[in-house]
């Protein structure tokens, strides 16, 4: 399997071609999202996750979070990875500012509706997902957020939802 033999040998760049052809809006949406179910399925590979130095991780962390709100698909598969990389990061405080983002991109007023969507599914997965303290820890900001969605004069019926 070419992802397989290539994963093993350049975990890294592969990661960062996916998540390049995932944020390329130019792209068909089939490729974009079978390169997002692709980089899911590596970020699964924990062990060569955790492999990866400081900034290799923390501009994969950016770029999938730079993607929410640029596809036109549901579910969202760079919420996907987010979620898939929480299961592992949240608990051992590797991305302590996940959900704060998140939270932020949810209550900003300068966010298009696409990204406080994005925000909203990526916070629903985390949740289902994570089974962890540090989930309980944030329920005031996840709370605020779902509330600020719930009032939301602006919003459109995706958000709603």
């Amino acid at each position: 399997n070419f992802i397989s033999d290539i994963s093993e040998r350049n975990y890294s760049w592969l990661l960062q071609a996916l998540l390049s052809i995932l944020s390329n809006q130019t792209l068909l949406a089939s490729i974009r999202q079978q390169a997002g179910l692709q980089m899911k399925n590596l970020l699964n590979r924990n062990s060569f996750w955790s492999s990866l130095d400081k900034s290799s991780k923390g501009f994969i962390e950016k770029g999938l979070l730079d993607t929410l709100g640029c596809e036109q698909w549901r579910p969202s598969t760079a919420a996907l990875c987010i979620q898939t990389l929480a299961v592992t990061e949240l608990p051992t405080n590797e991305w302590p500012d996940l959900l704060q983002v998140l939270v932020e991109n949810i209550i900003s007023q300068t966010k298009p509706d696409s990204v406080i969507g994005a925000s909203i599914e990526t916070i629903g997965y985390i949740c289902s997902a994570v089974q962890h303290p540090c989930i309980e820890e944030s329920i005031n900001q996840i709370l605020t957020a779902i509330m600020f969605c719930i009032k939301l004069e602006r919003g459109s019926s995706t958000i709603k939802s």
